[in-house]
């Protein structure tokens, strides 16, 4: 067999091309060289018999063995334009050719596979799923009945295979090393080949991932684009109506039961004849029986919607892709069906007429009302962008025009754009989602625009704001200029009724489009203008507005222009992107702003978007921006355009924007460092942070879409490593800035907080602690108070959390150490607690519950202490030991929590605060010094909180009834909360 399927495969254009392909290379290098197509030899001499295997597990199902291989390799010969097929490398036919062979290799499975994969759960829920099928199963065990119970596993193991066989087919080629030979010159490129395979069992919408699908990646020299051979394999595939796939005699050995595989066969018996050309697929049939026939209809529209959607992608390729990788396939396929014996009709349950109108014109799908005069405003921009090509291509002049009118509770849009005949107003504007712009007809014009039109529903949209409306219409004809196309006028006086056709005497082409308001309409004379510059910031015509009240001309800003009452914002720096690389479809500019409450004017073709989908949550809160997006840079909306597809486009216009800024940042703060005096660079620094301008991405606002925020903190620590000076005290007790770009590369790091100390604590002092109880002595950073949150942010994270807390004998005065070292344990969260095992005291012997950390300023931000005898009983080493005692861990910091409340009330009291004079003090340990002394009722509460602990852990069977709370003492807390200000 194999030998057979490889002298059929020899015959075949596809394969003649690439031999002519490897004998050009010949010519051309003198040197040998047919390793691509001896690998496919090899390849095929594999593969063949396993096709052969298919029928094991799906038997009733057509063929899929070397013979339909050979017809996909032969359709695709057929359908690819012959200016194309010169312009494929050997690569590419050679991945057509594997995938012909290899995509339904996955049908195979050995008898103790088939047993293995009966006993998964994955094919359990398929079988338990179909409720009907499970059911007669169940029943026919219950009975005995087991060979009944047999086909009806082997009817389910036959679906999980056909479910699964493209992701088997994976396991396969790796199994049988056929992806091994899959090679040139030493250069595997078999995921291609998977994935081209992987495709014909997803929806062609998937393939526009170019992330998966490129259309421009490479194998060595030779260019290779994996998302047009997809879509031809595809095609090919599901074009094999050869009857040398349903021979009938096989038909009748197999004697199928299943009524989808009979349907399945029958559809092909009733092909009695075909045609496929690179311009023409035509299907003649011959039909016995209704269901054949609407099996096979439907089996053509299957095919007409892989037509359109095929043509939909590859029409979205432009330069060197639109001139090389061509489909001139029709997006219908022409069928010629004959009903023997019986008339076809198809009825059948219809939709809510009126319901799914209701559902597309109102304010459930679009939201704001609004959008209605978008959408007309929409394809008045269209119509003009289409008009304006054309007449640019033949070398007229064209002044293009469009009005908005508000009188009499009439809204009318009017443009001198392309117009409209009566056949484009019936097959589109007619048609509920099916757009011109879209369409192959506006295709074949070849004209040069990127329209805004997209689904063909957002007419409906007037109806939320208007009762009725007129449609009158001139097409301008471009073919025959003395034979210009009659106009049209239609009311639509409900979405429900027939149009009424009205004679017009429109002279101009364009298009006027008249509302009749309801009573609620939102629009008025003083908004209008505003509503329109929100809809519209960067389209390329101004809008003459006319309203009772005053005529004026709406006059929209260039990419890059702010609102005028946005300039007096405090501006940082900005970055132009119509200058940096030269993105295609990307003009504007970003502004980094003081302010937080940024304007965001981004806009696809002139059109506003949702302004949050291109930044990232906490790193661009200070962005304004003024950015239009368009060509290959467009973005794939919601038929609402409430909302932005997350895609490949997303994603690489995202990266962008993100990138620009990032670097915009780095390179202002080098140009700071240098033109300013040190202190008063710090002093910059420290307000960009505190205005979180540079910060680290950590979900500050958790319901915007953040994007890349590993990448985004990588690139801010490297910023902050190379430009933010911090406060170091150095050995003799000097506070001076540095900028340490090796912090995370440094062995030991303290902080301590510095800001706000009393003239008595002295930096000497500090100095002398640290030499006393850290060795060897670390780098000494002092935290400030400007930029404190953000700057402990990046400590944190560069260093990786505290290892150790050192609470010193001045009172009050507490250090963070960070360590490098991966052996060292660090700071650890449980249920939002921090816990440590290194605390540190004043005396060793004596271990605190808990002391307040650096990070935070509020109460129940604390560092508990996993080594405290209420504490450690729990633990085993950074893990509760097991659920009982995560529940008692819980308990503790939630009693504890409660007493710490308490204890922020007293200290923000003006009597505390007058009582104690570290009472104002910034930092909450050094308010907290002499706390317990002033308030002794305070220790009472942390007594009764833990005893209230004890009580509930017991309760909880976390510690045992018999086991004798030993009492909370003053030693548990900070020593400095019972001390006396000196």
């Amino acid at each position: 067999m194999s030998e057979d399927a490889i002298m059929r495969l020899q015959q075949t254009g596809l394969f003649k091309r690439l031999r002519e392909i490897e004998k050009k290379e010949v010519n051309e290098t003198c040197l040998e060289d047919n390793e691509i197509s001896q690998n496919i030899i090899s390849v095929v001499r594999k593969a063949a018999p396993l096709l052969d295997r298919v029928p094991e597990n799906m038997p009733e199902f057509t063929l899929h063995n070397a013979n339909h291989s050979i017809h996909v390799i032969e359709n695709m010969g057929r359908i690819i334009p012959p200016e194309t097929l010169k312009q494929l490398n050997a690569i590419e036919i050679s991945i057509l050719i594997y995938a012909a062979y290899l995509h339904d290799i996955g049908m195979i499975a050995s008898r103790g596979e088939h047993k293995e994969i009966v006993k998964t759960n994955e094919f359990k829920q398929l079988l338990t799923s179909n409720e009907e099928l499970y059911e007669k199963f169940e029943e026919a065990k219950n009975r005995g009945d087991y060979e009944e119970a047999l086909d009806i596993e082997n009817k389910a193991f036959t679906d999980f295979l056909r479910r699964n066989h493209v992701q088997r087919a994976h396991k396969i080629i790796k199994e049988y090393e056929l992806d091994s030979e899959i090679s040139w010159r030493g250069i595997s490129y078999s995921k291609w080949v998977k994935t081209v395979c992987e495709s014909h069992g997803l929806p062609v919408k998937d393939l526009y991932n170019t992330k998966l699908w490129p259309n421009d990646t490479f194998v060595l020299e030779q260019p290779v684009n994996v998302q047009y051979l997809a879509i031809i394999f595809r095609l090919a595939d599901i074009l094999d109506i050869d009857p040398e796939r349903t021979p009938k005699f096989l038909f009748y050995f197999i004697n199928p039961k299943d009524e989808v595989s009979i349907n399945e066969w029958k559809k092909h018996f009733s092909i009695t004849g075909f045609q496929i050309t690179p311009e023409k697929i035509k299907i003649v049939a011959d039909c016995k029986h209704p269901q054949h026939e609407r099996t096979l209809r439907e089996f053509i529209k299957i095919i007409d919607n892989e037509l359109e959607d095929s043509h939909r992608l590859v029409s979205s390729y432009r330069g060197d892709l639109e001139t090389k990788y061509i489909l001139k396939l029709p997006e219908k396929v022409d069928h010629d069906i004959h009903s023997v014996g019986y008339e076809y009709r198809d009825f059948r349950f219809e939709l809510d007429y009126r319901r799914v109108l209701d559902l597309l014109m109102g304010e459930g799908l679009y939201g704001d009302p609004v959008v209605a005069l978008r959408e007309l405003l929409q394809n008045s921009v269209d119509a003009v962008r289409y008009r304006e090509s054309l007449e640019k291509r033949d070398g007229n002049g064209y002044r293009p025009s469009i009005e908005v009118s508000l009188k009499n509770n009439e809204l009318i849009v009017e443009d001198n754009g392309i117009g409209m005949d009566e056949e484009i107003f019936k097959n589109y504007f007619m048609k509920v989602g099916r757009s011109y712009y879209q369409s192959s007809d506006f295709r074949e014009k070849n004209v040069d625009i990127d329209p805004v039109s997209e689904f063909g529903i957002g007419i409906l949209s007037v109806f939320m704001v208007a009762d009725k409306f007129a449609v009158e219409s001139r097409r301008k004809t471009f073919e025959d200029e003395f034979n210009l196309s009659e106009p049209i006028y239609f009311e639509i006086p409900t979405a429900y009724d027939y149009f009424i056709k009205r004679q017009s005497k429109r002279s101009k082409p364009g298009t006027k489009i008249t509302l009749h308001l309801k009573p609620n309409h939102p629009f008025s004379a003083e908004a209008l203008m505003e509503i329109i510059s929100k809809i519209a910031p960067f389209i390329e015509y101004q809008i003459k507005i006319n309203t009772d009240k005053a005529e004026s001309k709406y006059k929209p800003l260039l990419p890059g222009e702010m609102p005028e009452d946005d300039n007096r914002v405090n501006e940082y720096f900005k970055v132009h992107l119509s200058e940096i690389n030269k993105f295609e479809g990307i003009q504007g500019v970003l502004r980094v702003t003081e302010e937080e409450k940024n304007i965001k004017l981004v806009a696809q073709r002139g059109f506003s978007i949702p302004y949050y989908v291109a930044f990232g949550a906490c790193l661009f809160r200070h962005v304004d921006a003024s950015v239009n997006i368009s060509g290959r840079a467009k973005l794939t909306l919601s038929p609402n355009r409430s909302s932005v597809i997350i895609n490949e486009n997303f994603c690489k216009l995202t990266d962008k924007l993100q990138s620009e800024i990032l670097s915009g940042l780095e390179m202002h703060l080098i140009h700071c460092k240098d033109s300013m005096k040190p202190a008063e660079y710090a002093k910059y620094i420290n307000e960009l942070l505190d205005k979180r301008v540079l910060s680290l991405e950590t979900g500050y606002i958790p319901q915007v879409f953040s994007y890349r925020e590993h990448e985004i903190n990588e690139y801010m620590k490297k910023i902050f490593l190379n430009n933010v000076p911090l406060l170091v005290l150095s050995e003799n007790g000097e506070r001076s800035y540095e900028i340490i770009k090796n912090l995370d590369k440094l062995t030991t790091v303290a902080i301590t907080a510095s800001s706000d100390w009393p003239e008595k604590i002295s930096e000497i002092k500090i100095e002398e602690e640290t030499k006393k109880l850290i060795y060897p002595r670390p780098v000494l950073l002092l935290d400030e108070e400007k930029g404190h949150f953000t700057k402990l942010e990046f400590f944190n994270y560069i260093l990786g959390g505290p290892s150790e807390i050192y609470i010193t004998s001045i009172p009050g005065v507490v250090i963070s150490l960070f360590s490098s070292s991966e052996k060292e344990s660090k700071a650890f969260k449980i249920d939002g607690h921090t816990f440590i095992s290194k605390i540190h005291n004043v005396n060793e012997n004596i271990k605190p519950l808990f002391v307040h950390s650096l990070e935070r300023n509020l109460p129940f931000d604390v560092i508990f202490n996993s080594e405290h005898w209420l504490l450690s009983r729990f633990f085993n080493d950074q893990q509760p030991k097991d659920e009982l005692s995560l529940k008692a861990i819980k308990i503790l910091t939630h009693c504890i929590d409660n007493a710490l409340a308490i204890v922020w009330d007293i200290v923000l009291s003006g009597y505390y605060e007058r009582k104690n004079e570290m009472g104002s003090c910034r930092d909450i340990n050094h308010r907290l010094i002499g706390v317990t002394r002033y308030y002794p009722e305070v220790f009472e509460e942390f007594n009764e909180a833990v005893q209230e602990f004890w009580k509930e852990a017991q309760s909880q069977g976390v510690v045992y009834m018999e086991e004798k709370f030993c009492g909370l003492t003053l030693d548990d807390l900070p020593w400095f909360w019972n001390c006396e200000p000196k």
